[in-house]
């Protein structure tokens, strides 16, 4: 067979070939891999095929695409010597067991058993550990499974846990006690459930000495039981108690000083695991003292979850388990010092205390010497810095310290190796089971849109839906419906989550957070909260705050740090909903109107200035707006190339629209018409349809407001533009005439112009041709009579395109042509591109099939370069067509372009597929003519 064939299931799966990874193709064909190894040398039908990639209702072609990834592994298969051979309906892999990591680990076991009959504890061993080595994760992780490959999976899941422990057993029995606590602690809490795992932990415990542990095992064990399955340990676990009672009496007694574990945790299954992670590292890393440093804004649960998280493993704690709420944020102001905790510590740990020393280095040291040789973990709630930390770590391993802070706490992480974790929102469905635990689940099932209401009204923050839910309980008759009609009632302010008490009121922990910024910082912080975006950059919040760009970086990574913004993605900063309500409360009562009002015009000068620039870098030959003053200290952007403008755009996509939305609101109209008319060039060239719709209906508003018609004029017919790229054609109509309208009443000629040929392209697709190239013509001759070359070549392509719909594909080309002859010099690619377009259109209806070709593949490029995704895909249905027709194949062209439309979400993909099957040959399916894709392109 040559180099070696090495097929791996046990985890992601994968094929080697003298080492090197062979790529396997698509899902599918994956699935169907592992359905082959599972029977290496034995027939696997076409039926449990489609079973397996169909776990449902198959559908009508499912035995023709499995023949075809069949054929495509076959291929693959073939290029590493291993053949894929048919008999009768079914295949079969031909390749021997060894090849396959799962049947390896299956022969080492057989072989490790017999070893263990034999009497031979080493060998077994070694045998064993070389099964489990082989083990990467999950089987078939990656691959899409039905019912066979899920079945297979659990099974020999089990067995490699059966595996283990039997490994476990013969350690045990060797007295190779090494690594094994650790790693049966490991076990158990993955599988909290499996009575042998907690049977050889107590065993290992007691064998090392350690009989109050393995005790405090039996009663994780028993609790677990309990508490997932309603039953008592086993004889065998109840024997192992009994035993090690009689022999080591009372278990030694020990601080125990973590708080209650609230009821209705829920959730936070990543982040448990990290500290589980932690846990295994420090019993692997025996040197070292481990530090876990949990941040996040307030009211986010970080206490929850290192109290829950503490509660949990505390059995892994013998020596005992400290506890102090350090204060670092309280409504007081006042942090616990350091001094202070360690007396608290001390006095646990039994301390008296007449030999407590008065200084904080005594009692830091007089600490550090009695959790020496000790196994014990040390919870820091609420810490303010990392100078109030450091005082209570200790100074040798064994112990695991979890610190809680709003700050990030970046002295400890750096000065004493903390591990971060990131505490953010809860998920959806993590937040409605908190409601189910608090409220009861029947109360949440029978009214989910309430609960999904207030869910989002308390957007997910742990504190927030806590509060909801206590109101909630103390009404048990009350609707949930009600009670989100409360909260919508109160719109965006905190008032709905008082609770009467400071510790617990949103506001107030909010508050607590605010009081320790510096005063910079604390300016920011507020007008931050006057930002409707769903984040900000760094430019911008500069502008916003009248701040040099750097000094306006370091501030916000500071309020980062303080967990008061978030950076979601480098040099961009968001802000949670409630702390950005808390934010504008706090600007409206600190900040002059007049302050406010200019933090928003800057923030609005930098976009439209942005907008304006980047416009022009996408598409250089627009008609330029007139210049508008910025205040001063705005910052200014100027962008050289489409493709640096196409990615500010998308960064601050969102948040432009949320501009536009609000600017009229707070005094600024005229920036919400502009912003949507620089938007449009943007929106178009990426698909973003919907968003130009709602930005120029907005736009619509302001202008009419403002009594701007000629605004509102502009805003109608980029409207009409939008409606027509998602072919809502009679809307588009009414949208068009209303500007055309309004530009006659204005005496705007060039405004007509345009329109007009935007209504020459919604008759187009109505199929009223003769009409559309009226409208064409008259545009025509319109800029005929003026000196803008460019709009002159886009009516001479639009009535070239219009002669080609009514048939007359030589006046098409005679206008096409001389379009080409304008545009040349201008630099114009997107009208070169559409007209090229329309030539290929011409030559291929006139039976010029080649030049049509060549045509379309000038017209390709020029859209992929310019980065308009929807004319690409036109283009590509043209190409496709036209090699049809020429006897080529064109299938290619139509599915890249079928791919596209899906991706973009565009109603026509449905004919294309239609074209396509046309291709194949399925004529009976076919969608004849596409028109919503034959459009022109617009000024």
């Amino acid at each position: 067979m040559g180099e070696a064939v090495d097929f791996r299931v046990l985890g992601a799966l994968d094929l080697r070939h003298g080492g090197m990874a062979v790529e396997l193709g698509t899902p599918k064909q994956r699935t169907i891999l592992a359905l082959l190894l599972l029977s290496p040398g034995r027939p696997v039908t076409v039926t449990r095929m489609v079973d397996e990639l169909w776990p449902g209702e198959a559908p009508h072609s499912a035995v023709a695409n499995v023949i075809t990834y069949v054929s495509r592994l076959r291929r693959i298969l073939a290029g590493v010597g291993c053949a894929l051979t048919r008999r009768d309906s079914a295949y079969v892999l031909e390749t021997s067991a060894e090849t396959i990591d799962f049947h390896r680990f299956a022969g080492l076991t057989g072989r490790a058993e017999t070893a263990l009959r034999a009497g031979d504890l080493t060998e077994s061993a070694r045998l064993w550990a070389s099964a489990l080595d082989i083990w990467r994760g999950k089987p078939f992780e990656g691959v899409a499974t039905g019912p066979e490959l899920e079945a297979a999976s659990a099974g020999w899941q089990e067995w490699r846990l059966t595996a283990f422990e039997s490994h476990a057993q013969v350690r045990l029995r060797l007295h190779d006690t090494g690594d094994l606590i650790a790693t049966l602690l490991a076990h158990t809490r993955a599988e909290p459930l499996r009575e042998t795992g907690w049977l050889l932990l107590m065993e290992a415990l007691r064998a090392g000495g350690n009989s109050a542990a393995a005790l405090q095992a039996y009663e994780q064990a028993r609790l677990a039981l309990a508490e997932q399955l309603g039953t008592d340990p086993g004889q065998r676990l109840r024997a192992l108690h009994q035993e090690i009672l009689t022999d080591d009496g009372r278990a030694p007694v020990v601080p125990a000083q973590l708080p209650f574990d609230g009821y209705g945790f829920v959730g936070r299954r990543g982040e448990l695991r990290q500290l589980d992670t932690a846990l295994s590292r420090g019993h692997s890393q025996p040197t070292a003292v481990l530090i876990t440093a949990i941040a996040g804004m307030a009211g986010v649960g970080k206490t929850a979850l290192a109290v829950h998280w503490a509660h949990r493993v505390s059995g892994e704690f013998p020596d005992g388990q400290l506890y102090v709420n350090l204060a670092g944020f309280t409504t007081s102001g006042c942090p616990v010092q350091p001094g202070d905790a360690l007396k608290g510590f001390l006095d646990a740990l039994d301390v008296p205390a007449d030999r407590v020393p008065s200084d904080v280095d005594g009692r830091a040291a007089l600490y550090r010497t009695l959790l020496a040789k000790r196994r014990m973990l040390i919870v820091l709630d609420n810490a303010a810095s990392a100078e109030q930390v450091r005082p209570l770590l200790p100074g040798t391993p064994g112990c695991l310290v979890v610190v809680t802070s709003r700050s990030q706490l970046p002295g400890l992480l750096a000065a004493a190796g903390a591990e971060p974790l990131m505490l953010g929102l809860l998920s959806v469905s993590e937040a409605r089971q908190m409601l189910a635990e608090r409220l009861g689940a029947g109360r949440v099932i029978a009214e989910p849109q309430a609960a999904g209401e207030i869910i989002d009204r308390c957007v997910r923050l742990p504190l927030a839906l806590a509060i909801v839910a206590a109101r909630a309980a103390i009404r048990p008759a009350a609707s949930l419906a009600l009670l989100a009609a409360q909260l919508r009632e109160a719109g965006a302010g905190l008032d709905p989550f008082e609770a009467g008490d400071a510790a617990t009121d949103v506001r107030a922990v909010f508050a607590s957070s605010y009081r320790t910024l510096p005063p910079l910082q604390a300016r920011l912080f507020r007008l931050l909260g006057l930002h409707s975006g769903p984040d900000i950059g760094v430019a911008a919040a500069a502008s916003l705050a009248a701040l040099p760009l750097a000094q306006t970086s370091r501030l916000l990574g500071e309020l980062a740090q303080a967990h008061l913004v978030t950076e979601p993605a480098a040099g961009r900063y968001g802000m949670h909903d409630l702390l950005r309500t808390f934010a504008g409360e706090t600007a409206a009562a600190t900040d002059a109107p007049s302050e406010r009002h200019d933090a928003l015009r800057r923030l609005y000068d930098h976009y439209l200035h942005a907008c304006e620039s980047g416009a022009t870098a996408i598409n250089p030959l627009r008609v330029a707006v007139a210049d508008h003053d910025p205040l001063p200290a705005v910052v200014l952007f100027e962008f050289t190339s489409a493709a640096d403008a196409l990615a500010w755009f998308r960064d601050e996509h969102a948040a432009l629209i949320a501009c536009v939305h609000r600017a009229a609101a707070v005094g600024l109209p005229a920036h919400a018409i502009r912003l949507a008319g620089a938007l449009a060039t943007y929106f178009d060239r990426r698909g973003h349809w919907s968003d130009w719709v709602s930005t120029q209906q907005a736009a619509i508003e302001a202008a009419r407001a403002a009594g701007d018609r000629i605004g509102q004029a502009h805003a109608h017919r980029r409207l009409a533009r939008a409606l027509t790229r998602m072919s809502r054609l009679a809307e588009a109509h009414a949208q068009a005439l209303a500007a055309l309208e309004l530009f006659t009443h204005e005496a705007d000629c060039r405004g007509q112009a345009n329109t007009q040929l935007d209504l020459a392209l919604l008759l187009e697709q109505q199929g009223r041709f003769a009409e559309a190239l009226g409208y064409a013509q008259a545009a025509l001759s319109v800029f005929r009579r003026g000196d803008d070359d460019a709009a002159k070549a886009n009516a001479l392509n639009s009535v070239g395109w219009a002669y080609s719909l009514v048939g007359d594909h030589r006046k098409a080309l005679i206008h096409c042509q001389e379009a080409l002859e304008v545009l040349r010099g201008l630099d114009n690619r997107d009208s070169e591109a559409h007209t090229w377009d329309s030539i290929g259109y011409a030559h291929h209806h006139l039976g010029e099939h080649d030049e049509a070709v060549a045509c379309y593949l000038v017209a390709l490029e020029l859209f992929r370069e310019l980065g308009d995704r929807f004319y690409e895909a036109r283009i590509l249905v043209h190409l496709g067509e036209a090699r049809h027709a020429a006897g080529q194949h064109g299938e290619a062209a139509l599915m890249e372009a079928l791919s596209i439309l899906d991706d973009l979400g565009h109603p026509t993909a449905a004919e294309v597929r239609g074209k396509l099957e046309a291709a194949r040959g399925d004529r009976s399916r076919a969608i004849v003519g596409l028109p919503l894709l034959r459009q022109r392109p617009m000024a």
